[in-house]
C-alpha cells in the first residue's frame, strides 16, 4: 500500500457553546489555471460547501490564511475575498504569503477557521 498522506479536509471542534471548524488549504485544482480571481472564487465555493456540510457557512469564519503563488496578485484575491464577506460587519482576520503551490498553474490556496454557535 502507498504512503499517502492522512489528513481531513475540516477538522471539527467543539469548545463549549460553539463549534471550530478548521478547513486545510484548498485549492481549485486543475480550474481556471493561472487565473487568479477565478480561482479564489472557486476555493471560497468549495469552502462554503465544506461549511455548510457542518452546519455553518462562510459568516462564521474569523481568521483566513491565503497562499498566493505570486503575491503581485493580491488584488485579485482581495477583490473576490471583499466580495465573499462584503455583507459582514466584521470580516475575519486574513493574512497572505507568497508560496510555491503544487503546480505554476494553481495560484491560490485558502486555509479557514470558523465558530458557529451549538444551537
Amino acid at each position: 500500500m502507498p504512503d499517502t498522506p492522512r489528513f481531513s479536509p475540516v477538522n471539527v471542534v467543539s469548545v463549549g457553546e460553539a463549534t471550530m471548524l478548521f478547513v486545510s488549504g484548498i485549492t481549485a485544482g486543475t480550474a481556471a489555471p493561472y487565473d487568479t480571481e477565478a480561482q479564489t472564487q472557486i476555493v471560497f465555493d468549495k469552502i462554503r460547501a465544506l461549511l455548510q456540510s457542518h452546519g455553518a457557512d462562510c459568516h462564521d469564519i474569523r481568521k483566513i490564511t491565503v497562499f498566493l503563488t505570486d503575491i503581485r496578485e493580491y488584488a485579485q484575491f482581495s477583490q473576490v475575498r471583499n466580495q465573499v464577506f462584503a455583507d459582514m460587519e466584521l470580516p475575519p482576520a486574513s493574512s497572505a504569503v507568497e508560496a510555491r503551490l503544487g503546480s505554476p498553474s494553481v495560484r491560490v490556496e485558502i486555509e479557514a477557521i470558523a465558530v458557529r454557535r451549538n444551537v
